[in-house]
């Protein structure tokens, strides 16, 4: 029972930190500005090389870290990417960030798993040219994984989180014109990086990523919690007026 105790603590702690390491994110400094704005504690920068526009906030214990993809950096421009980490802002100073984290360590784990299975089946035996094994391997895990980890975040995630986040930019950033025009250019992007995404971590990201433009993927959308764009959009012109 201790030691369940001390893995939980240990997990909790350092799940932003895991993360991170899960994208080989390396700091490069700290959001100072935006974050005294906002009254919250002052997260860490990190960047991490990756083609795919990724902005996301992890952390927990009031220790949290924005971190930024190099493919991100290339799309927007100075003032576009400060909107974006004040939305990001707006997660902490809502508390939305220690469950997401949480959320994403576990449910990134056990969809990791499927993935794992079929790398390792490919070096055995089983990575025969057209030897069908691997890929049931992969399929069968990840159908015996994917109800508790999209579960998971179902229960935990809410989708209102969104809406808050957006209605932040406004006060620390003072420019929410722009951000419709972000998130629309985010989204734009879905159809590129869908299949290169790990579900489990879906949510912590400012668009859903995991969606398909034209047709419907049942198991990518049983990790989808975010409010359709035009939801969103609608939901910041109702504030505006």
């Amino acid at each position: 029972m201790v030691a369940f105790i001390w893995i939980s603590y240990v997990l909790y702690r350092y799940s932003g930190k895991l993360l991170l390491k899960w994208y080989h994110a390396e700091k490069v400094g700290v959001l100072d500005k935006l974050s005294k704005k906002a009254g919250v504690s002052t997260p860490g920068m990190y960047t991490f090389n990756s083609p795919m526009p990724f902005i996301f906030t992890v952390g927990t214990s009031s220790e949290y870290n924005v971190a930024l993809s190099t493919g991100a950096m290339g799309m927007f421009d100075v003032a576009e990417i400060e909107v974006l980490l004040a939305r990001e802002i707006g997660h902490i100073r809502n508390g939305d960030v220690p469950i997401n984290t949480i959320s994403a360590l576990f449910a990134g784990t056990l969809v990791g798993l499927s993935s794992a299975a079929y790398n390792l089946s490919l070096m055995a035996v089983f990575g025969r040219e057209n030897n069908p094994i691997p890929k049931l391997i992969h399929f069968f895990i990840m159908g015996f994984v994917a109800l508790p980890a999209a579960l998971l975040i179902k229960l935990m995630i809410s989708p209102s989180r969104e809406y808050t986040a957006d209605e932040f930019v406004e006060g620390v950033a003072g420019r929410p014109n722009l951000l419709p025009e972000l998130l629309k250019r985010l989204e734009s992007q879905t159809e590129s990086f869908h299949r290169k995404i790990n579900p489990g971590h879906g949510h912590l990201f400012p668009v859903n990523f995991l969606c398909i433009k034209d047709g419907y993927d049942v198991y990518l959308s049983m990790f989808n919690t975010h409010p359709t764009i035009d939801q969103r959009l609608d939901h910041l012109m109702k504030k505006s007026d």
